[in-house]
């Protein structure tokens, strides 16, 4: 099963919304901070990236998923702007120029089937001191118990402009020694002419402060600062569920 494809793609962004990250914000202050060429890692169907470019910065993205693609061209026409789009995976991409900053939010790292080779990768199309930023998320919910291993489960439900109604049930299952979650999703819209439904599954791996540092380590940067929770106050503790990171390239 593809990932991000068909309504997976189509729904990620209001479900996105509902959840009120305050990842812009971040982003938007950071590339003011380290002006220059940037490149998101994940970028989707815009989210973030179409934003950024409306607030003047020069930022190009890199999605696997052509569905997610068609929908990051078709919102950008509206908008008049016309993004830059790498159709690739992270440990396939290259390109002729290098980046001052690569970014990684909502938690794409954790897609990565090998998070340290697919830094290096992205280590080597950075400036030198070149900043790299990155959010990774620790899913407590599932190993404390609190949501059901193997049973599916509500997960997000919302009703769109159009007055039909979606939902996605999701099940896990945890491989705790390697830190991976592995899950699956069933999407579904529901309107008065029609339901559509679709299933994908994905492969998480989570890290916990530590383990992230010394993969940032081994792929050859630094990190400058790290945040708990998106709470610039708040250090990264063993009881952050939410770690942003930004490193510079060493």
């Amino acid at each position: 099963m593809n990932l991000y494809a068909s309504l997976e793609a189509e729904l990620h962004d209001a479900f996105w919304e509902a959840e009120e990250s305050p990842e812009f914000g971040w982003l938007d202050a950071l590339l003011r901070e380290h002006p220059g060429r940037s490149l998101e890692v994940g970028s989707g169907s815009g989210r973030l990236l179409l934003p950024l470019l409306k607030n003047g910065h020069e930022i190009e993205g890199l999605e696997p998923s052509p569905d997610m693609n068609s929908l990051c061209r078709a919102k950008a026409a509206i908008l008049g702007l016309n993004p830059t789009l790498h159709e690739c995976a992270m440990g396939d991409f290259t390109t002729g120029h290098t980046f001052r900053s690569i970014l990684i939010p909502a938690f794409t790292l954790q897609l990565s089937q090998d998070p340290e080779a697919d830094l290096r990768r992205l280590h080597r199309q950075l400036e030198p001191n070149g900043i790299l930023y990155l959010t990774v998320f620790i899913p407590f919910a599932e190993l404390d118990g609190e949501l059901p291993e193997n049973e599916w489960y509500e997960d997000h439900t919302l009703q769109l402009a159009d007055g039909s109604v979606a939902t996605v049930e999701t099940r896990h299952r945890l491989d705790r020694g390697n830190q991976i979650l592995h899950r699956e999703h069933r999407y579904r819209v529901v309107s008065e002419s029609e339901t559509r439904e679709h299933r994908s599954e994905q492969t998480l791996r989570w890290f916990d402060a530590r383990r992230l540092r010394e993969q940032l380590r081994l792929a050859g940067f630094e990190a400058d600062r790290a945040v708990g929770d998106f709470d610039e106050s708040c250090p990264v503790t063993e009881d952050s569920q939410i770690l942003t990171v930004v490193a510079r390239r060493i």
